[in-house]
């Protein structure tokens, strides 16, 4: 019996390696990427900018999304990852969500937005996503 877990042991281990490295590998972003989630947040906030009659408030708070997400994008597209001014547009997308009187499929859109810029940053944090130059 005990021969059996030492057999199987190893081929447990290489199988859980391939795993995490297939895992690793998929969640790899490259630079267009990168790109392609920035410009997306854009669209979503001018979708849910135009859907909605938004208040001077509303108004003021989808702005500055736009400008913080504006300002990591002008940074990235120079090849500079920026966390700092990342942190800054999810928490402006997510004050919006907070506090502007939204639903639908805007609402959806922006909520999965921050995810994934969330999500965008953790992997920034495992050096997973490679800089532009």
């Amino acid at each position: 019996m005990k021969h059996r877990y030492l057999v199987l042991a190893p081929a447990v281990l290489l199988a859980c390696a391939a795993v995490a490295n297939a895992q690793y590998r998929d969640h790899r972003y490259d630079p267009d990427s990168v790109s392609g989630l920035i410009e997306r947040v854009h669209v979503d906030l001018d979708r849910a900018y135009n859907a909605w009659h938004v208040s001077g408030g509303e108004r003021g708070r989808l702005n500055h999304a736009e400008n913080e997400l504006r300002d990591f994008a002008k940074k990235w597209h120079r090849g500079r990852f920026d966390k700092g001014e990342l942190d800054d547009a999810i928490a402006a997308v997510q004050h919006v969500l907070d506090n502007n009187h939204m639903n639908g499929r805007e609402r959806e859109a922006l909520s999965e937005d921050v995810g994934q810029l969330r999500a965008m940053r953790e992997a920034y944090d495992r050096h997973e996503i490679r800089e532009r130059y």
